[in-house]
């Protein structure tokens, strides 16, 4: 921990040359679970990635990814000419946005698990245990008319069929469509990695400009590309499109076999407008070799100290 706080000056430092200015430091926030970036520009967070070992997502030393976290692109992203090169920075990006999003699910999952064990035995809840669950029901949207111990047994195991990760691969492979690998307006200008739409609201929004006639939706507006991951996953998790989902991940996992997401893929039919959706996603994370991301980690604040001194 010592030397991250020693480094951090280093590494604003370090991330332009020449006549380029270093970053300020209220751009970089160095938090308990990762450093948070909030401002940057390519060849800044190409030095960054250098000075922590991440050159390429595609493989990291047992499957360990740092936890760099962006709040949007970086400015200049929509410049990189080379197709090739924005491409795999706009999956580096993602990938680590994707395994905390994991880490949070499967921190809420346990909680939900927990009480759902002690359910079992004293067929009883705490009035705060009720409270938990009654606000988890509503928030993904899980309804029921029972009473009383069967109430909470129907929303225990309806959350427990809803509150879990989702294959980051997938995740990842989605936003690269949606988003036409970070260049659409709604990714550049809204945080948006995923065309999420507002329909007759006065919530801000983005107006598309590609529409003349219609005027009843917006793209929706994230304050970050995580906050984006985070709506466009709980809508997998709760929306009653995505129900066959939910089954298939559920009863993958009942096997104790990885979820992963090119087994999801055909369960998104539902999710867009697009000519073989499923298909197009099963070709993305194949070839960008995504699916290393469904069974990574994150490393934690030691895991950068010790990357930072070996590659500096």
């Amino acid at each position: 921990m010592k030397l991250l706080l020693i480094f951090i000056f280093l590494i604003l430092c370090c991330f332009l040359s020449g006549a380029a200015a270093a970053q300020p430091q209220e751009n970089i926030e160095y938090k308990a679970d990762g450093i948070y970036v909030n401002q940057i520009t390519v060849a800044e967070l190409e030095e960054m990635y250098r000075l922590y070992g991440y050159k390429d997502y595609i493989y990291m030393r047992d499957w360990v990814y740092p936890p760099i976290f962006l709040t949007r692109l970086p400015s200049d992203f929509a410049q990189i000419a080379d197709p090739q090169k924005r491409n795999k920075l706009f999956l580096q990006i993602l990938g680590p946005l994707t395994l905390k999003l994991s880490d949070e699910l499967i921190a809420e999952r346990i909680t939900i698990w927990e009480i759902g064990e002690q359910f079992k035995t004293s067929h009883n809840l705490s009035p705060e245990q009720e409270q938990l669950l009654d606000r988890m029901a509503e928030k993904y949207d899980v309804f029921t008319r029972l009473k009383g111990e069967r109430r909470y047994a129907y929303i225990l195991r309806e959350l427990m069929l809803r509150v879990n990760k989702v294959a980051p691969s997938l995740l990842m492979a989605v936003a690269a469509i949606e988003s036409n690998w970070g260049t659409a307006r709604p990714a550049t200008e809204g945080n948006s990695l995923y065309r999420e739409l507002l329909w007759y609201s006065d919530e801000p929004g983005l107006t598309p400009q590609d529409e003349t006639e219609d005027k009843s939706y917006k793209y929706k507006i994230f304050p970050s590309l995580l906050d984006s991951m985070r709506s466009y996953t709980h809508k997998l998790n709760s929306g009653v499109n995505y129900h066959q989902l939910r089954f298939l991940r559920a009863e993958i996992e009942s096997r104790d076999k990885p979820v992963l997401g090119r087994t999801l893929a055909n369960a998104m039919i539902f999710d867009t407008n697009l000519p073989n959706f499923a298909g197009l996603l099963d070709y993305t994370i194949t070839f960008y070799e995504l699916t290393n991301f469904d069974e990574a980690s994150l490393g934690d604040i030691d895991w950068l100290d010790a990357k930072l001194e070996k590659n500096r």
